[in-house]
């Protein structure tokens, strides 16, 4: 998401045919990428365009980045299909009315991708990408996406089954880049941090791990130092602090002590505390609904916590990168631009909800899903069973404390149940005699 020069909002991305794929459409069989305009004032639609792909496979380009442009207009990057098996970079640049400016596809004869996009100190694009076997990064020319210098460096990547994790850099106040990113430790995922001049020459590199597998995700510059944030031993969110001179270490990894599955995707620092922000995901129990859930985390560092806790790695060394070759540079093509239209979802606050999503009394009757469900306080909570059957439920705060409990005996046909509970997030578990569904929902004052 990024915003406009009037503080409108515009989000990018890529709508797909899920085919069991996870939120990057991996493994989806088409997708179409999209950026959408709303108001900052009521989030109103405003426009939309549709980036169709005219390179090679028609059914398949993603938006992986955007980012602002100081002539009010907007910058993104991401992957674009020749083959099926042979995927290329992409950058687009638009002006402030959302018209395509030019577009530019890099790659070579394997699969590459664009993660990063955006404008620099100079006013020219850095784009940067991170595949398989090494980064690649290269500056254009804002005006017309020209190539003014790119930069090849490889890498060795460790494959642990899991694919290659999409890592993202940013601008730093020296006019230079800062990378976060994965390398390999031998027999698993090292953390890889990475600092650029302004000519995309390596000022110093940064590998950090553990005996697991350890991956940087997203970076950002603070006050005094550079922050990196990610997964360690593959399943603790983290982050890291890298002196902004030399790339070292800075204190020890910081990490969330969970039984669940943590990554973190995106960090930011609060200019006036330094305190780090981190968004990302968790399937912790007590935490969640059973499935993973978003997550925002902050920690101020000065002490271990019933959460945060602090840890040496074993791997603390520098890296030498040396660039050698380069990208082909495709040209000014492959993406077609047309108008769009979206529609936004709403929610009606006052109907009653549904839980359970037991099979419905007839087809007629119409319910929403707890998950997207917000209810006024006193609203009855309805669930619905086709079969005679015992139901007991159960209705969790979010901080994973009982507040509600009760069973139901030979229940057939809806049950209504009225809920008295103050305004905020709850989890519903509703067992019965095929098995036990839960779903989250939101009660407003």
């Amino acid at each position: 998401i990024t915003y406009d020069n009037a503080g409108n909002p515009i989000i990018g991305g890529a709508s797909c045919v899920p085919n069991n794929s996870p939120s990057s459409c991996q493994l989806s069989t088409s997708n179409r990428a999209f950026a959408i305009k709303l108001s900052g004032t009521n989030g109103a639609f405003l426009s939309a365009r549709d980036l169709a792909s005219s390179w090679g496979s028609s059914n398949w380009i993603r938006i992986m980045s955007i980012n602002p442009t100081s002539d009010g207009g907007f910058v993104v990057a991401g992957d674009i299909a020749y083959s099926a098996f042979d995927r290329d970079g992409f950058v687009a640049k638009f002006d402030a009315s959302m018209n395509l400016q030019w577009r530019r596809i890099f790659g070579t004869t394997g699969s590459e991708w664009l993660t990063t996009a955006f404008q620099t100190t100079d006013g020219n694009i850095v784009v940067i990408g991170t595949p398989f076997n090494e980064i690649f990064i290269a500056k254009l020319n804002v005006s017309n996406g020209n190539i003014i210098w790119q930069k090849r460096y490889p890498r060795t990547y460790y494959d642990s089954g899991n694919g290659k994790y999409f890592t993202w850099g940013k601008p730093s106040s020296d006019g230079g880049i800062i990378l976060a990113d994965e390398i390999s430790g031998g027999t698993n995922r090292d953390v890889l941090f990475v600092k650029f001049n302004s000519s995309g020459g390596v000022v110093c590199a940064r590998r950090i791990g553990g005996p697991g597998n350890d991956v940087g995700i997203d970076v950002v510059e603070g006050a005094n130092y550079y922050y990196l944030a990610g997964f360690w031993n593959g399943s603790d969110l983290f982050y890291a602090r890298f002196n902004k001179t030399d790339c070292s270490l800075v204190g020890s990894v910081r990490y969330i002590l969970s039984s669940g599955d943590e990554s973190a995707r995106a960090i930011d620092i609060r200019p006036t505390s330094g305190i780090p922000y981190i968004a990302g995901y968790t399937n912790r129990p007590g935490w969640t609904a059973g499935n993973y859930d978003g997550l925002l985390a902050a920690d101020s560092g000065l002490q271990d916590t019933c959460y945060w806790r602090s840890l040496t790695p074993s791997t603390n060394v520098s890296v030498s990168l040396s660039a050698s070759g380069s990208w082909t540079d495709y040209g000014n093509t492959g993406i077609n631009v047309s108008n769009a239209t979206y529609s936004a979802i709403s929610v009606n606050t006052n109907k009653t909800i549904a839980c359970g999503l037991l099979t419905p009394v007839s087809n007629d009757e119409k319910y929403e899903d707890c998950y997207i469900s917000i209810a006024n306080n006193g609203s009855f909570l309805t669930i619905k069973s086709k079969d005679r059957q015992d139901i007991k439920l159960i209705i969790y705060s979010s901080d994973g404390k009982v507040v509600y409990r009760n069973e139901f005996r030979n229940v057939e046909g809806v049950l209504n149940e009225k809920i008295k509970l103050n305004s905020g997030i709850y989890i519903v578990k509703v067992n019965y005699k095929k098995g036990e569904i839960k779903n989250k929902f939101v009660i407003k004052d």
